[in-house]
């Protein structure tokens, strides 16, 4: 090579006096030197021959070592030319030493996504010879010849069959036998000898219309503990007027006694085996800690989903328990459990959750599900970049969490383009609105960014005036924006301009589905809405939708105190709901009690609850543990359908006995005056009803020619007024009423106080879901979905106060 000593040149191997510079200094030089391609040699004499994949511009002063541009390399003052093949090789991977890092080994933050496959239902398992097992007789061989030619039915509606029995002279003896083994079976249970009582028990439950069986049960051998899979059921006694009932009772009058004895496995065989009550002797076996039986009673007879996911992990198997999960889309309830006692594993199954949404091609998803776990944030703004590309449906959304981390300079630009539009129409303004209420939520790692897109985000809210509906919901978003925005354009900021009267206002709920399911709703304030998620438990939301408080504990309906601090939580086990406590000044739950009720209030006054049961109406201390009555209404004769109530007043719709002789009982509405519980009214209805207002009527439906109109019967009975077009059904909380329209997915909400169905607000859901429930306290009615969007629209006011969706756990 040759060497070049002055001025720039086109370098393609460098010399390095090694000996004269020391080893170090070379080392530093090769390596600022490094591209891949470059080779190190040692010359004779101890120099090094740095050669180089391309050729470097380079001034020969400032170079790290001497450029050289032939094949000729100066030794000695002379030119010599070398064959690098032959020279020993530097390996500069020498020179790093490594021994003081651990090696960690790197996983995927999630395995690519499989390609979607269909989800079965595990395969059922087979259906055990409970008479076998049981030792059931058999009935005699003529007999089952003719129960054989019957096809199943009624028992007591097998005509033909019973009229060849009764020309039998068999039947007279078959039938005294089966009288004297039910005699002797009451004799047992009602003298508690339970060991010879539980093991001779006819079950009662199972599939209704079984045939007429002949043959006695013998006696049950092994363990007496409830069965996980029931097999079909068996034929049916044909038993005395009264008999069943009788034995119902002692059946329950024993799972009671048992369980006081300690005796669960078999309390629980008696509420599962012989009543056919399995949600109740899961509850039972989870008060005592029989997580595992618990659990494959809970899976066995296919109850929620969630429960069982829940209960399998309480249990320990862990593994059965992400299959539920999966398979029955119960993620979100392990992971609200697990996250206080297990929190890695908690994580994992979040990620699993995150996979699951990704593969079912729910990016949004996918991203909601993993972004409270901080080590899975960097897999989520992966997967919203991806997601930008296929889901235009949610970019904006996306679009807010891909900048959330380390953003593109293309996404930025994105944004800064979607918000500058100085006159957006109302598509326009959704997309920014959805970004913004993302962004808000986030806390994005550049700062100047995220104060550039927040300052011109105030600018957008301020321009889209004309399509806002919410002040609050407009002001909210305008103070978060505002604390991360440029500090001089918030101080310069104009006020909010007014939004535009409206004289019927239509509010839109979000369009993407919350993140929990909703079983109930109700806004307390105009900043908080309380809500149940069945086996997910119960959170506090704030205007944002943001969790300000969860509990760990189950609940299908929320029974709210008139001031608003306190709220019963019901869940529904079998016949028995279970009711806990909530105060929300100090936050905490308490169980109550485990009442078998027939219909219960949405509210109560804080401390004296309203319940129907076996024995009438019956207003029960929620402070005292257990409940006690202080007062008792109407008597076990009277069955109360339906319970309505306001702070002002409480009805009831209730069978009535006949005054005379034994005709069919009366449907009647009977209203109290709260607080002093004077009744006011009593009214006979046409039909028992499906539907209650707490003023005391039920409403139906009169179509005629000229179309359909609103009919109110019980105490104030009137012709409310013609229906809107494609009213589907109406809904009822308190004295307020909810029309649900099917045309356009809308919901009408009418007061029912007004005279005539005049629209005073209307909330529209997107299709496919359906409205539960409409909500009401104080002023402030919520509507919601089952899929957990939730709107609060202000009765007095007619504005809407809140419009969210469930969150992600």
């Amino acid at each position: 090579m040759s060497a070049v000593f002055r001025g720039r040149t086109e370098a393609r191997a460098l010399l390095l006096a090694t000996a004269l510079i020391g080893e170090a200094e070379a080392r530093a030089r090769v390596l600022a030197l490094w591209r891949p391609g470059t080779t190190v040699h040692r010359l004779p004499g101890g120099d090094w021959l740095v050669t180089l994949p391309e050729p470097l511009s380079v001034r020969a002063e400032h170079a790290p070592g001497l450029p050289l541009t032939g094949p000729e390399v100066p030794q000695d003052g002379e030119p010599r030319r070398y064959d690098t093949g032959a020279l020993p090789a530097v390996d500069p991977a020498d020179w790093l030493d490594l021994s003081a890092f651990a090696v960690a080994p790197l996983t995927p933050l999630q395995p690519p996504a499989p390609p979607p496959t269909p989800v079965a239902e595990p395969e059922p398992a087979a259906d055990p010879d409970i008479r076998s097992a049981a030792r059931v007789g058999e009935p005699d061989a003529r007999m089952l010849r003719l129960l054989e030619q019957e096809a199943p039915g009624a028992g007591a509606e097998q005509g033909p069959l019973l009229r060849l029995l009764a020309a039998s002279p068999a039947l007279g003896w078959l039938l005294d036998r089966q009288r004297r083994y039910l005699d002797r079976l009451t004799t047992l249970f009602e003298g508690r000898s339970w060991e010879d009582a539980l093991r001779s028990a006819v079950p009662l439950g199972g599939p209704a219309g079984g045939r007429v069986s002949l043959g006695l049960p013998g006696q049950r051998l092994g363990p007496l503990r409830p069965t996980p899979v029931r097999g079909p059921a068996g034929g049916s006694m044909p038993y005395q007027e009264g008999l069943y009932d009788k034995l119902a009772r002692l059946y329950r009058e024993a799972a009671e006694a048992l369980e006081r004895q300690g005796r669960v496995d078999e309390a629980a065989f008696v509420l599962a085996d012989l009543l056919d009550d399995a949600p109740a002797a899961v509850a039972l076996l989870e008060r005592h800690g029989r997580l595992r039986l618990a659990a494959e009673l809970a899976e066995g007879r296919r109850l929620a989903p969630e429960l069982v996911v829940r209960l399998w992990w309480r249990a320990g198997d862990r593994g059965r328990a992400l299959r539920v999960a999966r398979l029955r889309g119960a993620f979100a309830a392990a992971v609200t459990r697990l996250e206080r006692t297990d929190p890695e594993a908690a994580a994992a199954l979040r990620q699993a959750w995150s996979a699951d949404r990704y593969a079912a091609g729910d990016t949004a998803g996918a991203i909601e599900a993993a972004w409270p776990a901080e080590e899975l944030r960097a897999g989520a703004v992966s997967l919203a970049r991806q997601g930008l590309d296929t889901d235009a449906a949610h970019r904006p959304l996306l679009l807010a969490y891909a900048l959330a981390r380390t953003p593109d300079p293309a996404h930025a630009a994105e944004a800064r383009a979607l918000l500058a539009g100085r006159h957006p129409d109302e598509a326009e303004w959704h997309d920014q609105r959805a970004f913004l209420r993302t962004l808000a939520a986030l806390d994005p790692q550049d700062r100047a960014l995220d104060a550039e897109l927040c300052s011109a985000g105030l600018r957008a809210v301020l321009r889209a005036a004309a399509h806002e509906t919410d002040a609050d919901a407009r002001s909210a978003l305008i103070r978060r924006l505002r604390g991360r925005a440029d500090p001089l354009l918030s101080a310069d900021l104009a006020p909010a301009p007014p939004l535009p009267e409206r004289t019927v206002p239509r509010f839109a709920a979000e369009r993407r589905p919350g993140g929990l399911p909703l079983r109930d709703a109700v806004a307390l304030s105009r900043t908080t809405v309380l809500t149940a998620h069945g086996e997910l438990g119960v959170r506090l939301l704030g205007r944002d939708g943001r969790i300000r408080a969860a509990w760990d504990v189950p609940a299908h309906r929320l029974i709210t105190a008139d001031h608003g601090g306190a709220a019963l939580l019901a869940t529904h086990r079998g016949e028995v709901t279970d009711l806990h406590r909530l105060d929300l000044a100090t936050r905490r739950v308490r169980h109550w009690a485990a009442l078998r009720v027939t219909a219960l209030p949405t509210s109560y006054d804080g401390g004296v609850l309203a319940v129907a049961d076996e024995d009438g109406l019956a207003f029960l201390e929620t402070r005292a543990a257990p409940p006690r009555a202080l007062w008792r209404e109407l008597d076990r004769d009277h069955t109360v359908l339906r319970l309505a109530r306001t702070p002002e007043v409480l009805s009831a719709a209730v069978l009535v006995p006949p005054a005379f002789g034994d005709g069919a009982p009366v449907p009647q509405i009977w209203v109290w005056e709260l607080p002093g519980l004077t009744l006011r009214a009593r009214a006979d209805l046409p039909a028992p009803p499906l539907n209650l207002l707490a003023g005391g009527q039920t409403l139906t439906v009169d179509r005629s020619q000229s179309g359909a109109r609103l009919v109110a019967a019980g105490r104030d009975g009137t012709t409310l007024g013609p229906l809107p077009a494609h009213t589907r059904a109406f809904l009822t909380d308190g004295d307020t009423l909810a029309l649900e329209l099917d045309e356009e997915s809308a919901l009408s909400v009418t007061l029912v106080h007004r005279r005539g169905v005049t629209p005073w607000a209307g909330v529209s859901f997107p299709p496919g879901g359906e409205v539960q429930r409409v909500r009401v306290h104080g002023e402030l009615v919520t509507v919601y979905d089952e899929e957990g969007r939730i709107v609060v629209v202000d009765a007095a006011s007619r504005t809407q106060v809140l419009s969210l969706r469930t969150p992600q756990v």
